[in-house]
């Protein structure tokens, strides 16, 4: 292992994409040589109960990875820590993989190297900051989960939603979608809505499977890893497409989503979907097709593939 260091913003906060830094990091030490060290924002542990760590990265303050980090150093840093201003103020390569286009004001704008979790991320990035950034799509891994049930064997007209996303855009959508349905398809039943955190991944993985039918309602997302986890899981997605997941939905193929806020043509889906299983089941298992093109080796590959283009440039 060599001497430079590569510290990662957040590496252990509950969430896919500060699961996708950590990758990074891990990527860096494994493959590269680099001392990956995680840089704490808050309270945060690898024992966060939520995702599983193979590499445990020593973890760090914020204020002493600030104090530490040299010209020799890198750093990983999501969007959505954009008001640090790291670019301005830290010496370093600075790499933001960026996950998201709604979770911050104004993007740091000095880091040195940028990666889009998406197409759409990429378009946003090139209209709005005339960054022309590589796309590299995230990953998901449902190796260990139990298989979830075959499709026959799930509730026919149980519809499993996610909480996750902007809340009153959610709360609103939510709200609108239960009067549309209990007026006009009360066989239609909508479960109990799963929470976006506080779950352990395995556990979240296993839920998305007893359902045929997941519903999203997150009206923004940079990619969308849990509507495609529910893909992997063999249910089929209805609802918002956030934008970003256009990057690998596709509409009456792999799942049923519009944009927000058509919420009056989810709940159309909705009812068409529960009234034609045999269209259901067939959409659902093309999505769980698409699932398996987002592999951990994929990502693996394209990382150390883009680090190895612009590592050379960050001495």
């Amino acid at each position: 292992m060599n001497s430079r260091r590569a510290y990662v913003v957040g590496a252990y906060l509950p969430n896919g994409g500060t699961l996708m830094a950590y990758h990074l990091g891990r990527i860096l030490e494994e493959e590269f040589g680099f001392h990956a060290i995680a840089a704490a924002t808050g309270s945060e542990t690898a024992d966060n109960g939520i995702h599983d760590y193979a590499l445990r990265m020593p973890l760090v303050p914020l204020a002493q990875m600030e104090q530490e980090i040299t010209r020799d150093d890198l750093l990983i840093v999501n969007p959505s820590f954009s008001s640090h201003q790291f670019g301005w103020r830290l010496p370093g390569f600075k790499i933001c993989y960026v996950q998201g286009f709604s979770t911050y004001a104004l993007l740091d704008r000095k880091l040195d190297h940028y990666v889009a979790v998406s197409s759409f991320v990429r378009d946003f990035l090139h209209t709005v900051y005339a960054i022309d950034a590589p796309v590299i799509a995230p990953f998901i891994d449902v190796d260990g989960v139990p298989p979830p049930p075959a499709w026959a064997q799930r509730p026919p007209c149980v519809v499993l939603p996610y909480r996750k996303g902007i809340p009153e855009a959610w709360e609103i959508s939510w709200q609108r979608l239960g009067a549309i349905l209990a007026e006009r398809a009360p066989h239609v039943t909508l479960a109990e809505p799963l929470s976006g955190s506080g779950v352990p991944h395995r556990e979240l993985l296993s839920k998305l499977g007893t359902a045929r039918y997941f519903l999203t309602l997150s009206a923004a997302e940079g990619f969308g890893l849990v509507p495609l986890e529910a893909m992997a899981m063999g249910t089929m997605v209805v609802g918002y497409d956030g934008f970003g997941g256009r990057h690998y939905m596709r509409a009456g193929e792999n799942c049923d989503v519009v944009p927000y806020p058509d919420i009056e043509r989810v709940a159309e889906l909705l009812m068409d979907a529960t009234r034609t299983p045999g269209r259901s089941e067939e959409i659902a298992a093309r999505g769980r097709k698409t699932a398996a093109q987002y592999s951990r080796e994929s990502f693996r590959r394209s990382w150390i593939e883009e680090f190895r283009r612009v590592l050379p440039a960050a001495r």
